[in-house]
């Protein structure tokens, strides 16, 4: 695809002055605080015209982290078991031996926060160049594009270091709309990290043309999927229901002949916005399964047996050994494939829960049951009896759908729901790492100790 292979090579194209600019090799906050006043380069300097503008939003999309948050979800969970061949690598976020060190954690609030403060600096330049009449509606759109990455990425640093998406008092993240380099932000708490969010993508959606659909750049669909998202973690089902059916009625379910293809990056018509991948970067299936062959992880019984025998999906996991497929990779790459950041099979599942959760239980199993016909040959509808009932299904075909990309271990979190691991699962671990109550502080992930190290007015989260 043309556009994706832009990201790379037009990322490759900037100058020194633009990746100074934009960071190029800081990884968190902290770096930016110890960036002195003689080593900035002035935006006026980087950035002069539309095209350079282009160029550093393009950098923005390349340095979108992924990788970490899909392996936090999978080591700390219930979707892979450690087997023997493991060569140490997730071992401990599995073990849940997790100090404020770890490097997965530390990983996942740098790279949101690397992102954050690029788009920041990217906008901050955009406000000194001088743009004509013919260029307005491509720079509008590109502004919008930051605005909305802001705000994702603000959500998902969020999601993973406050204790709460409900309580609009509790610690959240630094929110910030300007470029941190000498500044050190406090937290702010989750009704003001939200108020920023909405205030941001309230922007995008003012900028951001109904004509932009490509899918992997943000387009006013990938903001009402963020935006469903967030309504089902703020428990504000009515905005879960008419984001999520404006999507449902948008995009179409992959049906069982071209689901592989979904994840041979050859099938695009459910996918909403995903983070392009390109050779030479991170691949997420090297995670699970080495270039060599070898089964760092595989899925964990637990999942596995959840799935029926006609499920399409069991197809993503080997069935002798338990290897994850989900990431193939590519000729020149194994398990190099694009993020699939938002689908609309979630959103179905976002609105069967919001359904539920408003005891509209008809209609959260007609949803339930459209995605499940889609994934089981020979499927037999199935009903709720109560909310209970149905809350539990719910949950368990969001660990089987959206297995390996990044949702349960947050599911868990917001949902309330304990981690129960099947004893094969844990027999490895020696018994060590079977359970855990949804209480326990390690569902709320350490500030990384280098930020608090860096910035005297950075708070830790209890437990740590």
């Amino acid at each position: 695809m043309k556009i994706k292979n832009n990201i790379l090579n037009s990322s490759k194209q900037l100058g020194l002055a633009l990746l100074l600019l934009t960071l190029a090799f800081f990884t968190s906050c902290e770096d930016a605080y110890e960036i002195g006043p003689d080593d900035e380069i002035t935006e006026s300097n980087a950035i002069t015209n539309l095209t350079e503008f282009t160029d550093g939003v393009i950098g923005v999309y390349a340095v979108i982290p992924g990788n970490s948050a899909i392996t936090w979800n999978s080591w700390f969970a219930d979707e892979v078991q450690l087997p023997e061949s493991n060569n140490g690598s997730g071992v401990q976020v599995h073990t849940w031996s997790i100090n404020t060190s770890e490097d997965t954690s530390a990983g996942i609030y740098s790279g949101y926060a690397t992102v954050i403060n690029r788009a920041n600096r990217i906008l901050e330049a955009g406000n000194s160049i001088a743009i004509s009449t013919d260029e307005q509606a491509e720079f509008d759109k590109l502004r919008g594009e930051l605005y909305a990455i802001r705000a994702w990425a603000h959500f998902k640093q969020m999601v993973y270091f406050s204790s709460s998406y409900t309580d609009e008092s509790a610690l959240a993240v630094p929110y910030l709309d300007y470029s941190v380099v000498l500044e050190q932000p406090a937290r702010n708490t989750v009704g003001e990290v939200f108020a920023g969010i909405e205030a941001d993508l309230t922007l995008a959606k003012d900028l951001i043309p109904t004509t932009f659909t490509e899918n992997i750049f943000f387009t006013l669909d990938a903001v009402t999927a963020l935006e469903a998202r967030m309504a089902l973690y703020r428990q504000d089902y009515p905005t879960a229901i008419a984001k999520s059916t404006l999507l449902i009625d948008s995009y179409t379910l992959t049906d069982d002949s071209n689901y592989t293809n979904m994840w041979n990056d050859n099938e695009d018509s459910e996918i909403i916005f995903k983070l392009a991948r390109e050779v030479g970067g991170s691949a997420i299936g090297q995670f699970y399964t080495t270039v060599s062959g070898s089964l760092d992880w595989i899925s964990s019984d637990k999942l596995y047996n959840s799935y029926d025998a006609n499920d399409i999906r069991l197809g993503l996991i080997g069935a002798t050994n338990r290897s994850i497929n989900k990431y193939p990779g590519v000729a020149a790459q194994t398990g190099l494939n694009d993020l699939k950041e938002f689908r609309v099979a979630e959103q179905y599942l976002i609105r069967a829960e919001a359904y539920a959760q408003s005891t509209q239980l008809g209609l959260a199993a007609a949803d339930y049951n459209a995605l499940r016909t889609t994934r089981i040959s020979s499927y037999t509808d199935e009903s709720f009896t109560n909310v209970t009932d149905a809350m539990s299904k719910i949950l368990d075909e969001r660990f089987r759908e959206l297995a390996f990309e990044g949702h349960r271990f947050l599911d868990l979190k917001r949902t309330g729901t304990d981690l129960v691991r099947d004893n094969s699962d844990c027999s490895i671990l020696a018994a060590d790492a079977c359970s855990m109550l949804n209480s326990n502080y390690l569902f709320t992930l350490p500030i990384p100790q280098d930020e608090i190290f860096a910035n005297s007015n950075m708070i830790q989260n209890d437990g740590y």
